[in-house]
């Protein structure tokens, strides 16, 4: 019959005692899809379908079994269930739960113990003066009863290996939780510090921002200024020019003042001339007329007083010339001071408009002088302004600075515990190499074990041939096989145990990539 491998049985005897416990041993394979309705049967040779099964028991899997994998197992058939002693073969059948056949054992009997088979002879050395003289004693005990002290022993042994082994995997597995909670806080420090320092990145591109329109603003408060200074300068040389015009007209008023004076003065002159001419002529009309009463006086003297009145009509006749010369004149100089009068007018309108302008001028420039004050005043306020608000702002950066220094300190202080807990984690590394030494050393112990128990089983199966009364053919004893299982239980637990270490192994490279990672960032 051609089945499907997908299970192998293990460790089939030739042969079985009926009155004793069989177990059955059968690894599972990664292509085997296990389930709990899985059976094994025993048949009988020559068996056709699978339910012309003798007895069965259910196919049961180890705890903790993924499909996928290898697993070792067994299954216990117990001696109510066997068949009788005789000559019949019988194979052990894997059944799946679809009643497929995965698997077949080698060929078996079942049998019944002879009472010789179960005896051992042992030497056993005399006490006390009988040992001086070399004589031994034999004796015979059961062979079972010897297994048996074997087996307590190793079972003893497997015990005490199996408490230091849960003992080790408590410890270790105390150390990864303890171990995850580090990286689990260590992780979320890391995270608040990488929040805390994409924050401040965020705040330092915010403040180097600031800073940069801060600096656009004070570039333009300082061109505005610069042109403002420009235009004060050009107003300062302007009041300068404004300044020597007005100098240069005070000093033309005062020489049109000064002419005006010496217009004045020589008015004056001609008038005292004038006054001086008109009383003179006033003086000779009133002579005139005294010489005319005199004329009337004197009859008498009127020939003597001819020549004289000749003489006075010809000194009269120069005088009506002087006094004609003495009128054009008069005209003449009341023209002139006319004209006198009319150009003292105009200067003095000049002059007057000269004042109003330089009133206006004066107004406007103290109107400007005043604005230029005020528009100084507002610059220096909004300088000031700008000032302390720079100073603000500065003394904001100094305390961003301090903080970004505290920061870093603290960063600092986070990088040293980061490093302890990677020398923690060293350390932890360590003993899990120290741990993974003693398991190995466990291994090497059983294995010593093993050898041991299969020479001590081979020299126990040289004595039975040796002695007349064993049988050839005869079975290893059914208390040999748990002894192996329990070793192997042992072996599979320390290859879980190595497989969890090298996971540990894994996680904890894992986590010092990963603060390498955080330390280069």
């Amino acid at each position: 019959m051609e089945e499907k491998r997908t299970v192998t049985f293990r460790d089939v005897a030739e042969s079985y005692f009926s009155q004793t416990r069989v177990d059955c041993r059968y690894t599972i394979s990664k292509q085997h899809s296990w389930s709990s309705h899985d059976w094994i049967g025993l048949f009988k040779v020559g068996w056709l379908t699978v339910k012309e099964y003798y007895t069965f028991a259910w196919a049961l899997a180890p705890e903790g079994y993924q499909t996928g994998t290898d697993a070792n197992c067994s299954v216990a058939f117990h001696s109510s269930y066997l068949p009788i002693p005789g000559g019949e073969a019988y194979q052990f059948v894997y059944v799946d739960e679809r009643d497929e056949i995965c698997a077949v054992s080698s060929q078996f009997t079942f049998c019944s113990p002879r009472p010789l088979d179960e005896l051992v002879t042992l030497e056993q050395e005399k006490n006390g003066g009988e040992e001086e003289e070399g004589d031994d004693l034999l004796v015979v005990v059961p062979k079972a009863l010897i297994l048996q002290n074997l087996l307590e022993g190793c079972q003893r042994e497997l015990h005490e290996l199996r408490k230091r082994f849960e003992t080790a995997d408590a410890e270790v597995e105390r150390e990864r939780e303890r171990w995850k909670t580090e990286r689990d806080e260590s992780e979320r420090v890391q995270n608040e510090m990488r929040s805390q320092t994409d924050e401040l990145k965020c705040n330092l591109r915010q403040s180097h921002e600031k800073i940069e329109e801060l600096k656009q603003k004070q570039k333009d408060v300082q061109s505005t200024h610069g042109d403002m200074a420009a235009e004060l300068n050009g107003l300062l040389a302007e009041r300068d020019e404004n300044h020597q015009r007005i100098k240069e007209l005070k000093q033309d008023a005062a020489t049109l003042t000064q002419q005006k004076l010496d217009i004045e003065a020589e008015l004056d002159r001609m008038k005292e001339r004038v006054k001086k001419m008109t009383i003179q002529r006033r003086d000779e009309e009133k002579e005139r007329r005294d010489l005319q009463i005199e004329n009337e006086q004197a009859h008498a003297e009127l020939r003597t007083l001819q020549e004289r009145l000749e003489a006075s009509e010809r000194s009269t006749e120069a005088l009506r010339r002087d006094l004609s010369e003495l009128g054009s004149l008069q005209s003449h100089s009341h023209a002139e001071l006319h004209q006198v009068r009319l150009q003292t007018a105009q200067m003095s309108l000049q002059l007057s408009q000269a004042n109003l302008a330089l009133r206006e001028g004066q107004a406007t420039w103290a109107q400007e002088r005043e604005t230029l004050r005020q528009s100084a005043e507002l610059d220096k306020d909004r300088i000031l302004k700008l000032s302390r608000e720079l100073q603000k702002k500065e003394e904001w950066l100094q305390e961003e600075r301090t903080e970004r220094e505290k920061l870093e300190v603290e960063l600092g202080n986070e990088k040293d515990c980061n490093r302890e807990l990677r020398a923690s984690l060293r350390a932890l590394q360590k003993e899990q190499e120290q741990h993974q030494l003693e398991k190995q050393e466990l291994l090497d112990h059983i294995h010593v074990l093993e050898l041991r128990l299969d020479t001590e089983t081979d020299a126990k199966w040289a004595e039975a041939v040796a002695s007349p009364t064993s049988s050839i053919d005869s079975p290893p004893s059914v208390e040999e096989k748990p002894l192996q299982e329990s070793l192997s239980e042992l072996s599979v637990s320390m290859v879980d145990s190595e497989y969890l270490s090298s996971q540990g192994s894994t996680e904890q490279s894992q986590k010092d990539n990963e603060t390498d990672m955080m330390r280069s960032c």
